[in-house]
């Protein structure tokens, strides 16, 4: 089957922004001018505060996800990717707002209290992007690649990729496939305390492996999250608006994530990754991971 141009379009489109793009970014634009997230330089008392609210909000996220599967899979049928949950989206990133507002108050030392809940916010939305490409997120595959969304779209994290002509997308797809197949496998089927507490002791190993590749990732943007936030400008309207930037970042991730999955289903996985290398090349993506 021949991709159509709509399709092709869309492809392109999720090549700018998992390739080119990232959170960084989007506050630098915001702020009118580029902010620095070198995590290197934050005092230890900020990085063990950083690390605690990810923590914190992963598992969270993962809470929310298990306690989610209660249904059969669901695999997309639909043929169109641009059906975007415009108004899911929006309330989400409102709610989101909300919680920067109050945060951005009070700078990012709030951070502990207000990530956990805002991820909560973010992965609904996420889950609804899921939902716009026609999975279900009671599949346990499903509920896991919602929440390994977090690992996508930073392409200033070194992510150790072999060969410079890789996109990190399809290379960290890769390396996270089989990490949530096997922890899929493990959640299915247990309550939210055995896999949370199965975690805490050691006995799920590969969920482990698992989230902690997530912590990693999610660990350079909150730095930035937090750079921003406590920056003296941005009081509570400086906060609301970059907790929407956040949300509305990971959402897009989300939207691209999914709906590449979906156009798979319809043309091939080998068709659509090679559209996707073709315009990463056109827009000319480094795909080299940066240092």
């Amino acid at each position: 089957m021949t991709i159509t141009s709509l399709d092709l379009a869309f492809v392109e489109q999720a090549a700018k922004l998992l390739e080119h793009s990232s959170f960084l970014m989007r506050v630098s634009t915001f702020l009118g001018r580029p902010i620095e997230a070198a995590t290197e330089r934050l005092p230890d008392k900020a990085r063990s505060l950083i690390t605690q609210s990810v923590d914190k909000a992963l598992k969270g996220s993962l809470r929310m996800a298990v306690s989610t599967l209660e249904g059969g899979n669901q695999e997309s049928t639909a043929t169109s990717s641009q059906r975007t949950p415009t108004t899911k989206k929006w309330v989400h990133t409102a709610a989101a707002m909300g919680l920067g507002a109050v945060s951005g108050a009070a700078g990012g030392w709030s951070l502990v209290l207000e990530l956990p809940v805002t991820t909560t916010v973010m992965m609904r939305s996420m889950a609804a992007m899921a939902q716009a490409a026609n999975f279900n997120p009671r599949d346990p595959e499903i509920a896991l690649e919602i929440l390994s969304v977090f690992a996508y779209g930073s392409p200033m994290v070194k992510r150790g990729i072999n060969s410079p002509a890789e996109s990190t997308f399809f290379a960290d797809r890769a390396a996270l496939k089989m990490l949530i197949k096997e922890s899929a496998s493990y959640v299915a089927g247990k309550s939210v305390r055995q896999v949370l507490t199965s975690l805490d002791v050691g006995g799920a190993p590969r969920l482990f492996e698992f989230m902690s590749i997530l912590s990693r990732r999610m660990n350079f943007v909150v730095s930035e999250k937090f750079l921003a936030q406590g920056l003296p400008i941005i009081g509570a309207a400086g906060g609301a608006m970059l907790n929407g930037l956040f949300n509305d970042y990971y959402s897009n991730v989300a939207y691209y994530v999914f709906g590449l999955r979906r156009l798979e289903l319809l043309y091939g996985p080998e068709a659509i990754r090679q559209a996707y290398e073709d315009a990463a090349a056109r827009l000319k993506i480094d795909t080299n991971p940066i240092t």
